[in-house]
Parts: structure tokens; sequence; C-alpha cells
């Protein structure tokens, strides 16, 4: 058993601040300052910024649920499973019902956890707390590209928040507790389980009070989880959740791996290995660290590395690995010399400017891009249109949360037909949709070519793109419209004219009753028609 009793960091003592070089200290107060600035990014980012567009995916199934009282995609349609983050659904749907505006109440969320998860940090390590060390740990959270997913609104810290809390209550053998969390972690995302089930199976140990831990994991995590699970499975008539359908459809190297969900992680992993190796190398090397190591870096590193991950804003998935790092850290600070952290603060550094500094501000800058106020205002628009159309879209967040049409989500991540079996044209033929909307890859294209549709099962952008635009010409006639992607900022960057490069296809159905409001709509916020928009088209194909 870990000791629970410990002696006090403190400032003037031998692991103290004060007896860093005075370089250090300069470089600890910059990183406090920009926790400050990080905090007051977070709260502010409502103000100037528009959520990420997977983000406004989940608040449309918080609305739903908030005002109809159903887990649903669109307002009326069968029950779906896009939003996996059940937990933060159902607590963004009660600030809905309390009038907050969900992207007001996501950054308030992950402002009030920032600050706690360096708490929690702190007493994991067991560390005296002061304002300068937890605005320290902001500012190095603010350092990882995943603070602009948290920006954008999704529930990163707050997961991370339940992450180190579960950690902490395992690591001071808190059995109830640690059990608590662990099912509350999953319920706030499903992969939750990863990190759950072997930091509460190391509770499980052969010890003396074994069975009275067992029965406290059984009773408080694994009945609780599996009443959820039996109650989502009715619910949504599928035994697993359709982002988890979506993703695991993917070629894989050696059978196993996604070569691009593996080279997405190897920054991290160098990161992290820069900042522990030294740590966890020191003989002898705490059994509960070795526990850490394995259950929050290399169970889950795994999964993720046989998972295509679609909606990696920011590489929110694997924060959990600078995070772990800061745990082994935490629970090694106490053992670790003055100089010895002095060499680890600048090793830190060093990692950071080599493997993370490029990825930042690359996430800045997609921060700016992204910023789809053309479409949301369209989306506003065929809202306040006299009767409710349908869409097919590759972009299910803000025309489906803007407009409250019946909207079908083209990938299948909020679709289960589409989840299941990858969209054929077959399937546009009988929708008939008012509206499609295609977001193609830079050699696709929205206007049909010959040959250009063979026949397909396996599920990639271009088979979705390929289909769409199949099926609209054997419905007919839809007319093209292009609008530039994302916000004016890129488009200007890129020097690119209205409906040129980066593009976003609307294709609208001629004989729809509602086709004429939609054209004017697209035409007050920028797009570009026939017979421009064909010209622009053919021009990208060629």
């Amino acid at each position: 058993m870990r000791t629970l009793q410990y002696k006090e960091q403190d400032l003037q003592g031998e692991s103290g601040l004060s007896l860093w070089p005075w370089l250090d200290k300069y470089v600890l107060a910059a990183i406090a300052l920009f926790g400050v600035v990080v905090l007051l990014a977070l709260v502010s980012a409502p103000h100037f910024f528009l959520p990420s567009e997977d983000v406004v995916i989940l608040y449309q199934y918080s609305h739903n649920l908030a005002h109809h009282g159903a887990i649903t995609y669109y307002a009326g349609g069968p029950h779906a499973e896009g939003a996996t983050d059940f937990a933060w659904m159902v607590l963004v749907a009660a600030a809905i019902r309390l009038g907050v505006a969900p992207f007001v109440f996501s950054a308030v969320v992950n402002v009030c956890a920032l600050p706690l998860l360096a708490l929690a940090l702190l007493r994991l390590g067991r560390i005296r707390v002061t304002w300068l060390r937890i605005l320290v740990i902001a500012g190095v959270a603010g350092m990882t590209p995943q603070i602009l997913a948290a920006g954008l609104g999704f529930a990163v810290l707050p997961d991370a928040l339940l992450l180190v809390l579960l950690t902490l209550a395992v690591e001071r053998e808190r059995t109830s507790i640690a059990a608590l969390l662990g099912l509350t972690l999953c319920l706030f995302r499903p992969d939750g389980v990863l990190f759950a089930v072997p930091l509460l199976g190391s509770l499980l140990l052969p010890r003396n009070d074994r069975k009275h831990r067992t029965l406290l994991v059984f009773l408080l995590f694994v009945v609780p989880g599996l009443v959820y699970f039996a109650w989502r499975a009715h619910y949504f008539g599928s035994i697993l959740p359709l982002p988890f359908l979506v993703k695991s459809d993917a070629h894989r190297a050696l059978g196993m791996f996604v070569a691009h969900s593996l080279w997405q992680s190897l920054k991290y992993l160098l990161f992290i290995a820069a900042l522990l190796l030294p740590v966890l190398l020191r003989k002898p090397l705490d059994p509960f660290v070795r526990t850490l190591f394995f259950g929050t870096v290399l169970v889950p590193t795994l999964f993720f590395w046989t998972m295509r991950l679609d909606q990696n804003v920011g590489d929110r998935f694997f924060f959990y690995l600078p995070l772990s790092a800061a745990m082994v850290l935490a629970l090694s600070w106490s053992a670790l010399p003055p100089q010895r952290r002095h060499i680890l603060l600048y090793a830190g550094l060093f990692a950071w400017l080599v493997l993370l500094l490029g990825p930042l501000l690359r996430e800045v800058r997609s921060f700016r891009d992204y910023q789809f106020q053309d479409v949301q205002a369209i989306a506003q628009e065929l809202g306040q249109l006299p009767m409710r159309g349908s869409m097919i879209t590759t972009e299910a967040g803000f025309l489906a949360y803007g407009s409250g049409w019946v909207a079908y989500d083209a990938w299948g991540l909020n679709t289960a037909d589409f989840a299941r079996h990858p969209i054929q044209a077959a399937d546009v033929v009988a929708l008939e949709p008012d509206l499609i909307v295609i977001h193609p890859n830079p050699l696709d294209s929205c206007v049909p070519v010959q040959s250009q549709f063979p026949a397909s099962s396996s599920r990639s952008w271009t088979q979705v793109i390929q289909s769409l635009v199949s099926g609209a010409q054997q419905v007919g006639p839809y007319q093209l419209w292009l609008l530039s992607y994302g916000s004016p900022f890129y488009r200007q960057r890129e020097h690119w004219g209205y409906g040129e490069g980066n593009r976003e296809c609307f294709l609208v159905r001629e004989n729809s009753p509602l086709a004429k409001g939609i054209t004017d709509a697209l035409e007050r916020h920028h797009a570009v028609g026939p017979p421009k928009s064909i010209e622009l088209e053919q021009g990208h194909i060629h």
C-alpha cells in the first residue's frame, strides 16, 4: 500500500521553487502568465468565435433532448447515438432548458475544470497548493494542441479532470469513490472504459480486503454500467454506438492498426518519452506508477491505433498522453532532486518546441480558418422558411442544428443506415432530399464525370461524394451552388475567389417548393450559382 503520509512541499524547502536558478523562475512566471491568458481565452471564446462543427452535432442532440425529450439527430427522427458523450449531452441539455446557450455553458465548464485539474494534479503529487502552481499547470495545458478543442466547445478538460480524480481515488485506495468516478468517466466518454477498467482492476489485486473491494466495484461500477448498456441497446436498437461502427470501418496495417491513427499519436508518444524515461528508468519504480502507465498510456493507445479517428479536432483523442505524463510526474515529484526537476523543465520545453509547437500553431490556424459564419447564417435562414425541408449532408453540424430540417448524415455518424452500410446512389434516389450538401476532397468533383461512379461498398470520403453526386444526377435536376469553405479569413489567406479552392457544394433540387428560398439564402451569403458554379467546378476537374 502506498503510504498516505506525506510532507507538504514548501516554497522555502529543499524541493521548493526558491532553489531554482533565476531563469527557471522567469520561465515559470511566463508560463503562469500564459495560464491566465488561457483561462481568459476559454471564457471569452463564445463571444468571438463559433463552436466546432462537430461540437454543434452534440448541441443538436442536447437541443432535441431538452425540447422533445428524445435523443435524436433531428426533431421527430429515430433514436440515434451520434452523441456518444451521454452525460455531457445531458448536462448541455439541462443548460439549454435553463436558457443558457450551449457554447457559453461549455466554455464555463472548461474554464472551471482547468484550475480544478491543476488542483487534482497537485493533490496527486502531495504538493502544496499555490495559485502560482495552479496557473503554471494551466499554462502548460494551454501549450498543448488539445486546448484549441476545449476552446471550440469539446469537453476535453472535464474529461481530463475526471481521469485525474479517478487516478487520485485509486492511488488513495478509496474504492467506492473510484468506482463512482470510473462510472462517471465512462458516461462522459465511452472510451473512458479503457482507463477505468485497468485502474479499478489494480484495486482488486491480491490483498486482505479484496472481496470487499470487488463487491464495491461490482455494485458501483459494473452493475450500473451493465444497466446503462442494456438501456442504451434497447433505446437505440444497437449494441454498438454509430461512431464506433464508422470508425472501426477502416483499412488496417497487419490487420490491426490504422496507420494514420498511429502516426497522429507518434509525436505525443515521443513527447512523453522525453519527459518520463528518466522517471520510469529509476530504481525502484513505484508499483502504482507502473499501473498508471499501463492503464492510461499502453491500453488506450493500442485501442486508438485500431480506430479511424474522425472528428479528432486538436488531436483531442490523444489528450490522455500528455495528461498521463503529468500524472506520472506528479506522483514522482517528491522523489526527484531539484537538479532532476531542473533538467525535466528544460527537457520538456525542448520536446514541446520540437514536437508540439508546430501542431499547436496549425490548430490555431485551423481555429481561425474553420469559422463557418456563412453556413451558420444560411442554416438560420433555412429554418425560417415556411416549411421544413430535408437534406443529406456531409457537414452534419450547423446546417442541421440551425435549420431544424430533417437531416441525414451521409458519413453515418448520426444516421444508423449509413453507419452500417456506406451510402449509395440508390439511397439518395429513395430520399429525394430538397438539398444535398457536400464538402469534396480536392480531387473529387460535385458534377458528374463519365465513369466516375463504380459501385462500391467500401467507406471512404470519395465513395460518399460519388454516391451523392450520382444519386442527385438520377433524381435530377439539381442546381449547383458553391460556397467557400470555412471563414472569409481562410479564403482571403489562400487568395481564392468565392466558390474557388476549398469549397462546399450545395445541390438544390429544382422542383422543390423550397428551391427559391434556399437559393436566395445561398446568394445572400456569398455562394456562387450557375452558370459560374458549373464553370468553376468543371475547371476544378481539369
